[in-house]
């Protein structure tokens, strides 16, 4: 009795062992992807960039290029090799053709006698090979197919420049805009706490109540200006998820800060940095270009050309009078065939001359419009470190004006508060300070902006 009942107790925690454990197992499945959701991801800009590479929808799309690319050169080699092909034929002569022949029969040859020659039912089977021996476009197009294959990798590699591009001015912007939030934060703190204090001073009969008035208007600006930089922080923020190819329900939070960025900033390097103009990707893509015009060219060229292949026929014939496709006593009669085909292309009014002539206006154009792009980069590169020079000039004298506008706000408020300044040069006060934030702001974004431009056009990614 006891062994039967330890038994039954066993089978029992088994049972609820196995149940506990589905369980458990069907709770993670189900709310792993709500955990997935909450779960807050922190990003570097280089694990953004990293990101971004794989998962954007344009360089996805570039690497899809890439891949039709190998498929295209693929198919332009295959097309020269050996082509075999098959064939079944089938014919119901439902009326067999009439011939008038000479009577030989009975000797009259003047005379004409209507005979029918064939069967009713005719099958044939064909293998046919085919191999191009010579053909100028096919080795042509070998050597177009290749660059185009090298102008998808290009264009691959370009897509990923643009996508760091974005993705690195979207983050900092957004951590430009997190600093600006938190100056406007700070300032909206110290006008409240200015407000409190013309309140009571206000109470006490020192200041009349416009004053409190005054103040409560820049406060209620200050604040609405406050919520909408946040709202523009959350649209930052998915702006930058959509750029990364990230759904837009996952949470994500950024680990470097702007002093971070800002402490890496010398100007002293950006008047050495070089520029090899061979090296930087738009160049060679339009070299790539050109490349294209030169093989469209040739393969003009190439159609003078004669075109040399060679084929071999092989068949089986059956002829019936009666429809029996797959018995046993029909004779099958071979038959096979061994030829050179040679095309010689010998007058074309004129056609042909003109499209080598139009191929080479091709090539001329895209030649000037390499040089032409060479130098509208050499330009860039030098307009781009003026444009960041005078960015960082702009900065530094921005940060010294939000110091001495905060200096001057808050000598405003301690006359204000001794009686010696009235409310109307404190709003002023505090709306030049809060100017100053503003221009602070975008010295700032124009700074990391213009850095991200020189990146760009370096490849310093």
């Amino acid at each position: 009795m006891i062994r039967s009942t330890q038994k039954g107790i066993f089978f029992l925690e088994k049972i609820l062992i196995v149940f506990s454990c589905f369980f458990i197992a069907a709770a993670a499945v189900f709310a792993s992807p709500s955990q997935e959701k909450t779960k807050v991801r922190s990003f570097s800009l280089e694990a953004v960039r990293e990101f971004a590479v794989q998962h954007n929808y344009d360089t996805i799309k570039s690497r899809l290029d890439v891949e039709s690319a190998r498929k295209k050169l693929r198919e332009t080699v295959a097309s020269g090799l050996p082509q075999i092909s098959s064939s079944l034929n089938y014919l119901n002569n439902l009326e067999l053709a009439t011939v008038l022949i000479p009577n030989f029969f009975e000797g009259k040859f003047d005379e004409k006698i209507p005979v029918q020659f064939g069967t009713q039912h005719n099958t044939t089977f064909t293998i046919q090979v085919n191999q191009l021996l010579f053909n100028g476009s096919y080795f042509v197009g070998l050597k177009t197919s290749s660059i185009y294959r090298r102008l998808a990798d290009q264009g691959l590699e370009r897509s990923k420049l643009d996508v760091q591009e974005i993705v690195s001015d979207t983050y900092f912007l957004i951590l430009v805009s997190e600093e600006s939030e938190k100056i406007m934060q700070a300032s909206l703190d110290n006008l409240r706490k200015t407000h409190l204090e013309v309140k009571e001073l206000y109470k006490e009969g020192f200041l009349a109540e416009t004053d409190a008035d005054m103040i409560q208007v820049s406060l209620t600006s200050l604040k609405n200006t406050l919520q909408a930089l946040r709202r523009q922080i959350d649209i930052g923020y998915n702006l930058l998820k959509f750029q990364m190819g990230m759904s837009l329900d996952q949470k994500i939070e950024l680990e470097d800060s702007l002093n971070s960025f800002i402490s890496k900033l010398s100007p002293e390097e950006w008047f050495e940095t070089e520029f090899k103009l061979l090296e930087n990707l738009d160049y060679q893509l339009l070299k790539t270009q050109e490349k294209l015009a030169e093989m469209a060219l040739k393969n003009e060229r190439a159609k003078y050309l004669p075109t040399l292949s060679a084929f071999y026929t092989y068949q089986r014939n059956a002829y019936q009078d009666k429809f029996d496709l797959f018995g046993e006593d029909i004779n099958w009669f071979r038959a096979q065939i061994l030829g050179v085909n040679v095309s010689i292309p010998i007058f074309k009014s004129g056609a042909q001359a003109a499209r080598v002539t139009q191929a080479k206006l091709e090539v001329q154009k895209a030649r000037e419009t390499r040089i032409q792009a060479g130098e509208g980069l050499r330009l860039e590169m030098k307009r781009t470190i003026s444009g960041l020079e005078s960015a960082y000039e702009n900065y530094l004298n921005m940060k010294d004006n939000m110091k001495l506008s905060e200096k001057i706000y808050n000598k405003t408020l301690e006359k204000y508060k001794e009686g010696v300044s009235s409310s109307m040069e404190l709003i002023q006060a505090h709306d030049k300070y809060l100017n100053s934030q503003s221009l602070y702001v975008q010295a700032l974004s124009g700074l990391l902006s213009a850095k991200n431009q020189l990146d760009r056009i370096t490849h310093n990614y």
